[in-house]
């Protein structure tokens, strides 16, 4: 039986080269020892996968770069990379007002704002009904929280229990207001005021949400809550 293959083997090495011989002989082992498996779903394509927006399935550690040959998810679909979606202002920098009637005619270059006129105050409480001065925001956004701008009548039951659960629920006003001064608070104001039913917002950064992904939402979060724009101010 062996010698049959060595004569093969002879007959290869003289007409092929050897790295090609290498190749041929190790596609050869994987695939009659069943090697070949499917293709795992990556969940930062929007595929199948802990986290990813299909729904459940198996994660592949394999980068989202390659596609689906490299497990990128279902091969009937062409590869789509993650658009972020944030939105990115200029600083209008982080000057305090001498007075809130001072915010009202201050020109922000956001809406909601994110930098600018603020005021030295913090939020008491949280899912916030009603307006907001824009000064407080900027000084808000500015010590590295998050606020999120929600439309009650355009957000189905499930957004809404997803915001919530994001939503930083302290026990006192004082226990909020602190959470603020270290930057890591998430606050819900309801708005009926911008056209997607949810607008994530950070300092100098705007993220319009049309319709939950979670992916999206937790990279924004990870990115800007808890990483304000240094300053001395209290």
């Amino acid at each position: 039986m062996m010698k049959p293959v060595r004569f093969i083997l002879a007959m290869l090495r003289k007409t092929l080269p050897i790295p090609t011989l290498i190749m041929i002989l190790t596609a050869s082992v994987c695939l009659s020892d069943g090697a070949v498996k499917a293709v795992m779903a990556d969940s930062s394509n929007g595929q199948p996968g802990p986290g990813g927006n299909g729904g459940t399935g198996s994660f592949s550690p394999m980068p989202p770069l390659f596609g689906s040959t490299f497990g990128g998810g279902d091969q009937s679909k062409p590869f789509a990379p993650i658009k972020s979606g944030i939105e990115r202002f200029p600083s209008l920098g982080y000057t305090e007002a001498s007075s809130p009637s001072d915010c009202l005619r201050f020109r922000y270059n956001s809406a909601p704002p994110t930098s600018g006129l603020y005021l030295r105050q913090y939020l008491d409480h949280n899912d916030i009904s009603g307006n907001i001065a824009p000064c407080v925001v900027v000084h808000v956004l500015y010590k590295g929280n998050i606020v999120v701008y929600y439309d009650p009548a355009r957000v189905d039951k499930d957004t809404l229990e997803s915001l919530k659960a994001l939503e930083t629920n302290l026990k006192t006003p004082e226990a909020l207001v602190s959470q603020e001064r270290f930057g890591y608070a998430v606050i819900l104001v309801q708005s009926r005021s911008y056209q997607t039913p949810v607008v994530f917002s950070a300092w100098c950064r705007i993220l319009p949400i049309a319709k939950w992904d979670t992916i999206i939402i937790n990279r924004f979060m990870s990115t800007y809550l808890g990483n304000p724009r240094k300053g001395t101010n209290p």
